[in-house]
């Protein structure tokens, strides 16, 4: 019986994560045909500040694996032992790749059951992406997942499930992170926990509140 089960729940395993690459793949299916309406409105002359090098390269465009985007809750309070919170935002965020790089960025939702993008750039982020895509495992980067912590206004990447120990969450912080862990006086490292940044944005509100 013992080994029934065992069997079941492997078996369960698999199909989530098959359901998670098959979700990821709709996801791209369904927007691609309306990518090269979003590239033609880049102004002739300006592509480079897109994060391409000429108008033939949207020709050879495509759509990478979508990332999740969350946002950290600011309703923690960790005198009161509130954990922090991993809120979705119900949007993804979607590399356009060419020549196997990450050259922009498309944002997806889900509006009226159908997938539609919404806003196309952040050439900074897909650059970012390629150097992470050289650190990480392909099953890893496969599962990246960004959060957005609005005041201050930094970005982190994660791979872990958010609905899992909050201790086993893995953070790897973006340019914007990074900056702002700077200015808090903090050595810049290439992962943090979600506990560490709390404790440094519990820190910062907290002087703020006694100014």
């Amino acid at each position: 019986m013992k080994k029934t089960n065992l069997i079941f729940l492997l078996f369960l395993m698999v199909s989530a994560v098959y359901a998670q690459n098959i979700s990821h793949q709709d996801i791209s299916r369904a927007v691609l045909n309306t990518l090269p309406k979003w590239l033609s409105v880049i102004p002739a002359g300006d592509e480079t500040n897109y994060g391409f090098q000429n108008r033939e390269e949207f020709s050879r465009a495509g759509l990478g694996t979508p990332i999740e985007e969350f946002a950290l809750g600011n309703d923690f309070n960790m005198q009161k032992g509130q954990a922090a919170r991993m809120l979705p935002l119900g949007q993804w965020r979607i590399p356009v790749i060419v020549d196997q790089k990450n050259r922009a960025m498309v944002t997806v939702i889900k509006e009226n059951s159908e997938w539609k993008i919404v806003d196309f750039g952040a050439a900074g982020l897909a650059s970012e992406l390629n150097d992470f895509e050289n650190q990480l495992t392909a099953e890893q980067f496969q599962r990246l997942k960004m959060v957005r912590v609005y005041q201050p206004l930094t970005d982190f990447l994660f791979y872990d499930d958010p609905e899992s120990n909050p201790d086993q969450i893995v953070l790897l912080p973006l340019l914007s992170a990074s900056k702002y862990l700077e200015t808090q006086g903090l050595q810049t490292k290439k992962t943090w926990t979600l506990e560490e940044v709390v404790k440094v944005l519990h820190k910062s509100v907290s002087n703020q509140n006694q100014k």
